[in-house]
């Protein structure tokens, strides 16, 4: 566990009454499960709502989910200390409905489920062309990645475009449920006054799409700026992300400001007002109140959202884009870190707050983390080499245009040629 000290007299001596149980990787855990509901938003509003502009990221951004949806299984693994009983344990023991992660186990297993169901229909004419014209190892999976389907007909491709129309508004539901569920978690725990909020799962949804649309922006400008040979960065695509992220954080704001308003102005109990200012609180130096009034609220909400919406230039440049993208990502990563680590803070016995000392090498440490997001890299890594991350102008079209439309002559609706069909 962390290592917190809760100084307290005890025949001359200091004693320890406390710990935090939920250390680093129960933060990272939400923060992870965040970057999945968010990127795949993304991925969704373009084959919901046919965003054209986002076409180039339509792809990356669902790879990076399907990475986060299996590495964000991996953070409480690593606060377990029998990891190796996980998987009988929840999925044969789960007891569900009395238990939250009965919940998270039924909904991560649909959620790899649709998953899989889309990635197979999003990549399945890649599939089948490069199973045809690579010969080599990436040819071979993906030949087997197609599960013995070679059509390429219209028909088939629409087919393809409705089924991930379909699958694509399931995806959004299970986001919302799995993403929610985590903030239910806290929310739930009436122990903890500072988590005793009915706005947590809220927060904690809104929060998600600014971390997941800034995690898309940050791949897409890394990954097209240094990886991609055919494919350059498009400012209308940078634009459009940018909007989207300025309009996910001033939702972000809004339930910020509820809290507050909840937390501060004494709409809650007497318990939440004073942990929140002991932990918080700017004028009486909380230790925290650096982490939440400057890198969550200023610099990871309300200066990114002023420079995308008042500035266009910013909202197209790249180098502007990847360093408020990456800001905002921290910022969204602290949110998660003073909901976790703060609501364990305030001392239930006796008063003050439990004194912070994270340690390096423990599995509750930096460098579980360090080995987490390594481990998060890698899978995008893996997923585009196999699967193909790179824009393909022939590739992802939406559903081509009717043959025949119909004009009103003054009289009638006359059916007439389209010249510009396909």
């Amino acid at each position: 566990m962390f290592h917190y000290v809760n100084p307290l007299a005890i025949n001359g001596s200091y004693g320890t009454l406390e710990n935090v149980y939920w250390g680093l990787p129960i933060v990272t855990y939400p923060f992870l499960s965040g970057l999945l509901a968010g990127s795949f938003v993304v991925g969704a509003l373009y084959h919901l709502f046919h965003v054209e502009k986002l076409k180039p990221v339509s792809q990356l951004s669902l790879i990076a989910s399907f990475a986060m949806l299996l590495l964000a299984a991996m953070a409480p693994l690593a606060d377990a200390l029998q990891p190796s009983r996980a998987i009988w344990e929840l999925y044969f023991r789960d007891h569900f409905p009395y238990s939250p992660l009965g919940m998270f186990i039924i909904i991560w297993t649909l959620f790899v489920i649709a998953f899989l169901f889309e990635l197979y229909y999003l990549f399945r004419e890649h599939n089948i062309k490069r199973a045809r014209e690579d010969k080599g190892i990436r040819g071979k999976v993906s030949a087997i990645l197609t599960l013995g389907s070679r059509d390429m007909s219209s028909k088939s491709i629409s087919r393809d475009h409705k089924a991930l129309w379909i699958i694509s508004i399931i995806g959004i539901i299970l986001s919302i449920l799995f993403h929610g569920y985590v903030g239910f978690l806290f929310g739930a725990i009436k122990a903890r006054a500072l988590w005793s909020d009915p706005v947590i799962p809220p927060m904690f949804i809104a929060s998600a799409v600014v971390s997941g649309i800034a995690f898309v922006g940050l791949l897409y400008g890394i990954g097209f700026s240094l990886f991609s040979d055919k494919n350059k960065i498009e400012p209308d695509t940078l634009d459009v992300l940018n909007k989207s992220l300025v309009f996910a954080i001033f939702a972000d704001l809004f339930f910020d400001l509820i809290e507050w308003l909840y937390s501060v102005r004494g709409y809650s109990s007497k318990s939440v007002y004073d942990n929140w200012h002991e932990v918080f609180s700017f004028s009486g130096r909380g230790p925290l109140w650096f982490n939440y009034h400057v890198l969550q609220i200023g610099l990871g909400l309300i200066i990114p959202a002023f420079l995308f919406l008042v500035f266009k230039k910013i909202r197209r440049s790249l180098v502007w884009t990847l360093i408020i993208d990456f800001i905002v990502t921290v910022g969204v990563f602290e949110m998660r870190f003073d909901t976790v680590i703060g609501g364990q803070l305030p001392a239930k016995i006796g008063q003050g707050v439990v004194n912070l000392h994270i340690p390096f090498l423990l599995f509750d440490g930096y460098l579980t983390n360090i080995g987490l997001f390594g481990m998060g890299i890698m899978l995008i890594f893996i997923f585009g080499y196999f699967l193909g991350w790179e824009h393909d102008p022939e590739e992802l079209s939406l559903p081509p245009k009717p043959a025949y439309r119909f004009e009103w002559d003054g009289t009638e609706y006359r059916e007439e040629k389209d010249k510009d069909a396909k």
